[in-house]
């Protein structure tokens, strides 16, 4: 076979010497390439082709000639192989007629790509990748968005939680006045840490300065207010002081036998010295009675304690506080329907309408409560209230034995100043009167910092105002009462209030009797029956009792 094959191919070709090969088919000469580039281009141009397609016609031509000059060295190798295998010995041509035929089958190797050829396949290869990612990325939202509304999704989608974050970022880069105009992916984490931290700082910075301002100002403030109060103390004692010695002067002149005093003139007594000096007596006191108790209960086997309980007892007909409950409901039924009819009229009492007024309140309302609501509630907390003599307790309790004809009855006391007595227990005007109320109450700031005011805060600030608009000008104790219970059903506080004073167990254990309606019941039926007023909103006058005067006052 072999042998056939190459008498075939030297008759075709001729007899070929051992170093001459054949020219590869279809192979042009750089001459002939030439000159028929210059006949397509007269060609083109005289057909009147457009200059846009003659760079493309001669690349295809140029890769059609690539793909020939491939074919023909490919013929030319399976040439070579052929004659190898016509002049090999019969042990090899078994050899090379295989590697032949697998050369033959292996196909024709393209022409290698070009720079630009390589850049445009890339180029389209991550076209077709971004527009994968994206159809994947539409797919998901899709997917999620369907989830979602089907509920078997529980957060939102992703796309909207981004589209949230997106927009969120965008206001606080605007707030924020931050420039990012560079491109945030060139940024590292640290950098735009930095640069957030820096357009914060712009914002905090101010105010933080204007926070140390304040209180600065707060503090310069209190110091002048305790300064001003230590020279009017200072401007008080001094004249006291001299009215003393004025007293001590006119008694001298009188005949009085007391020796001039030796202390040297302009000598001024230090008010902690003073207060010292007090607090040693008052303790002093106090041992020296409590040794004359011992004494008298060891000599005469009786104390204090043993105090006929008689004493301190009423008739049976005045324990009964059935009545005054009674009383209580039907005044507040009373303004509870008042109230509900004045609500559904859309009736508010405005400061001119309280200007038409006359003195003591013609409004049926405020009639009610003043006249009604606040005397069955005065009535039912005084039941059993009493103000202990402690004097009398201290200086009697040695010799009570020995007074068995002593049957007078315990000092009755007002309602009202049991709340008095709150408010001092309390220090209710130190806390009403600190520096920063009063700043507050001069820029109209809040004080509780957006915190709730709380009942005992309301309170004493109610005690005080009561105090201090009634007390100057020699008003009863109803009507000081019957003005805090104004006050306390326009905030909607009376309960709360009554019931502070009910919880105190001081102020219940040294004031009323053990048999008294506060004292057995904790007072939570009233405050049940006071409770059906707690949803109505009132707007009461406070100031009805103090109103002409305060008019007659500043008239002159």
């Amino acid at each position: 076979v072999a042998a056939a094959v190459g008498v075939a191919m030297e008759a075709e070709g001729g007899p070929l010497g051992p170093g001459e090969r054949w020219a590869p088919v279809g192979a042009v000469s750089a001459a002939t390439a030439e000159e028929e580039d210059e006949e397509e281009n007269e060609e083109e141009a005289a057909a009147g082709g457009s200059p846009q397609s003659v760079p493309r016609l001669r690349a295809e031509r140029c890769r059609l000639q690539g793909a020939l000059l491939a074919l023909a060295s490919h013929f030319a190798q399976v040439q070579f192989r052929l004659r190898q295998v016509a002049r090999a010995g019969p042990g090899e041509q078994q050899r090379l007629l295989r590697e032949l035929e697998e050369f033959a089958f292996r196909g024709c190797p393209g022409p290698a790509p070009g720079e630009q050829e390589k850049q445009e396949q890339s180029e389209i290869q991550k076209e077709k990748q971004r527009e994968l990612i994206l159809q994947l990325k539409t797919q998901l939202d899709d997917l999620e968005t369907f989830a979602y509304q089907e509920g078997s999704y529980d957060s939102l989608p992703q796309s909207v939680v981004m589209e949230r974050q997106r927009m969120i970022i965008n206001e606080l880069i605007k707030k924020l006045d931050m420039d990012l105009s560079e491109d945030i992916a060139t940024l590292s984490p640290e950098e735009l840490r930095q640069r957030v931290d820096a357009a914060i700082a712009q914002i905090v910075n101010p105010a933080r300065v204007k926070e140390q301002l304040v209180e600065q100002l707060k503090t310069q403030i209190r110091d002048l207010e305790m300064f001003i109060s230590f020279i009017q103390d200072e401007v008080g004692g001094s004249g006291k002081a001299e009215d003393g010695d004025c007293e001590c002067a006119g008694r001298k002149d009188s005949g009085s036998s007391s020796k001039p005093s030796t202390r040297p003139a302009g000598h001024r007594v230090n008010p902690e010295d003073a207060r010292k000096l007090r607090e040693t007596g008052l303790h002093l006191m106090r041992r020296m009675l409590a040794v004359l108790q011992i004494f008298a209960v060891s000599q005469f086997g009786c104390g204090a304690g043993q105090i006929p309980r008689t004493l301190w007892q009423k008739d049976q007909a005045s324990k009964d506080y059935s009545p005054l409950i009674k009383k209580l409901e039907l005044s507040v039924e009373r303004v509870r329907q008042l109230a509900t009819k004045h609500q559904q009229e859309d009736h508010i009492i405005s400061p001119t309408d309280l200007q038409d007024i006359p003195l003591g309140g013609r409004d049926e309302l405020t009639l009610a409560v003043r006249k009604d609501l606040t005397i069955a509630l005065r009535d039912l907390m005084a039941h059993g209230l009493y103000a202990p003599s402690q004097g009398m307790s201290l200086v009697l309790a040695p010799i009570a034995c020995l007074l068995p004809t002593f049957t007078s009855s315990p000092q009755t006391m007002h309602p009202w100043e049991l709340f008095v007595k709150y408010y001092n227990a309390k220090n209710g005007q130190a806390f009403v009167e600190s520096p920063a109320r009063k700043l507050s109450q001069s820029f109209a700031l809040p004080v509780t910092g957006g915190v709730p005011v709380t009942p005992k805060q309301s309170l004493l600030t109610a005690i005080h105002t009561v105090l201090t608009e009634h007390d100057p000008f020699k008003r009863s104790a109803d009507s000081e009462l019957k003005a805090l219970v104004c006050m306390a059903l326009n905030e909607q506080r009376l309960v709360s209030w009554v019931n502070l004073i009910c919880k105190s167990g001081t102020l219940v254990q040294s004031h009323y009797q053990p048999w008294s309606y506060m004292a057995n019941t904790g007072f939570e039926s009233a405050l049940n029956v006071l409770s059906r007023l707690s949803n109505l909103k009132f707007n009461l006058p406070v100031d009805l009792a103090v109103r002409q005067l305060k008019n007659i006052k500043d008239a002159f």
